[in-house]
């Protein structure tokens, strides 16, 4: 994957890997899902060899919001040719009750995280995932 910080999500989604068509797959069927929510801003935020962001948050953002985003999509890095998928939420603004997430404590900006690690293309759990999207959304409504 290109090394350069300042790269565009086009340009991101143009060298990924063929390997990992699948995954792409999942990654933009969940975008697409999201950005369908009504007021919903997305950032591009590309740290190469880290991890490249994705992340939604109410657009236009309400003066008093604290939290920077209430869904993210983080693209790991494995290797030359092979990478993750994790969609995270803040842990107190959605549920689990297929119990398919995993508790990342302190690990969305400073807070207790809940991610959902795709491997590739999976239209249930994106499914699934745009079901807490949506919880988390409604929660940060609330809160704003």
């Amino acid at each position: 994957m290109n090394a350069e910080s300042d790269m565009t999500l086009d340009q991101f989604l143009e060298q990924w890997p063929s390997a990992e068509a699948g995954l792409k797959k999942s990654l933009l069927a969940y975008r697409q899902g999201v950005m369908d929510m009504q007021g919903v801003g997305e950032s591009f935020l590309p740290r190469p060899g880290v991890s490249y962001s994705l992340r939604w948050d109410l657009d236009p953002k309400p003066d008093g919001r604290e939290k920077p985003l209430f869904a993210i999509a983080d693209v790991v890095p494995l290797g030359e040719e092979e990478l993750m998928l994790s969609l995270c939420f803040y842990d107190e603004e959605i549920s689990d009750p297929d119990e398919l997430g995993n508790l990342i404590p302190g690990g969305l900006f400073g807070q207790d995280g809940y991610c959902f690690d795709l491997e590739g293309d999976d239209p249930e759990l994106v499914a699934y995932c745009l079901q807490r999207a949506s919880e988390a959304l409604e929660v940060a409504r609330k809160a704003s």
